[in-house]
């Protein structure tokens, strides 16, 4: 049965059995179980119909933004639903199968060149907006509209309402960070509910914006393999005053955890989810009875085709194939 617009949202939080040691509960909000496969189907959907119910949007015209695929697919998906167009401007290299599910929704992809990785797909999707109709076209921008980060005060919203029938009070939220809209939208909730709760965000090592702005490092972007972080700037849905610490994952051993995690629990989850894993696990090791949320934000069908987690394309990535689980 295909599934329906009313079926974003409202995911399992599922307690990690094997992550609760030291008396501490580790919890994981399971977006990728909505439609698409991932959690940018919230996203996608408050924007739209935020800007429709605005009288920005009107049905036939085409939605553009950039993504490395997972929002790609959500926005796909839904504009089919909806009846727009969609056109999405890509890094190329980036995994067949969400290329595939893209395409299966009717949506265009421009790829755009490796060297200039998201940046360079912002870009290109900006000249194409001004080489044709306003009134056709839409630049949707989930990167800079805080409409990313609104929509996901409703998850929060859940978790809140999850944990309370388990009368649980959490210590800790960790959650990597992408555009940021995801992390800030749940911590703004959680923080307003709960006063003593940690918030932890993660970010890959290799572009760590928000690292290096607390730490007074420079930044320079470098290829990683954990797409979906990393894009190289620190978006406007990042509010890091909500941000109690930010940390680094490591790419490599964020994909050594997602597949040992998948082995030992037969959870398909994708490799930034491994980063909030580890980052999970510090703290069961560190810390005596506390609860920590996290969220598993996709699939690991989605990466098929890279499961040894190398990209080519991108040449500083290292590939984590032989290393141990």
């Amino acid at each position: 049965m295909e599934m329906e617009l009313k079926d974003i949202g409202n995911t399992p939080l599922l307690e990690l059995a094997t992550l609760s040691v030291n008396g501490n509960r580790v919890f994981s909000k399971c977006e990728y179980l909505n439609p698409s496969g991932s959690h940018k189907d919230r996203t996608y959907l408050n924007i739209i119909n935020k800007l429709e119910k605005a009288g920005v949007l009107k049905p036939g015209m085409t939605l553009i933004d950039c993504s490395t695929g997972n929002g790609g697919a959500a926005l796909a998906w839904i504009g089919r639903l909806k009846g727009y167009g969609v056109k999405i401007f890509m890094p190329e290299g980036m995994t067949e199968e969400r290329k595939t599910q893209i395409r299966t929704y009717g949506a265009d992809i421009v790829e755009t060149p490796k060297e200039s990785f998201l940046t360079g797909a912002v870009l290109q999707a900006k000249a194409y907006l001004s080489e044709n109709s306003s009134e056709e076209f839409y630049y949707l921008d989930q990167s800079n509209s805080l409409l990313n980060k609104d929509s996901w005060r409703c998850c929060g919203k859940e978790i809140v309402k999850q944990l309370s029938a388990q009368n649980i009070v959490p210590d800790f939220f960790v959650c990597s960070i992408g555009t940021g809209g995801t992390f800030s939208g749940i911590a703004e909730v959680l923080k307003q509910t709960y006063s003593g709760i940690k918030t932890i965000a993660l970010e890959v090592s290799n572009s760590a914006p928000l690292f290096a702005q607390r730490n007074n490092l420079a930044f320079n972007h470098r290829s990683h393999n954990l797409m979906g972080l990393g894009a190289g700037v620190l978006s406007a849905n990042t509010d890091s005053g909500l941000v109690d610490e930010i940390r680094v994952i490591d790419d490599v051993d964020a994909w050594a955890r997602m597949k040992h995690f998948i082995a030992s629990e037969k959870i398909p989850i994708g490799p930034t989810c491994g980063a909030n894993l580890l980052m999970c696990d510090e703290i069961v090791q560190a810390h005596k009875c506390k609860s920590i949320v996290t969220l598993f934000f996709d699939s690991s069908w989605k990466y098929a085709s890279r499961w040894d987690g190398f990209y080519p394309e991108y040449s500083e990535v290292r590939h984590v194939a032989g290393r141990n689980l």
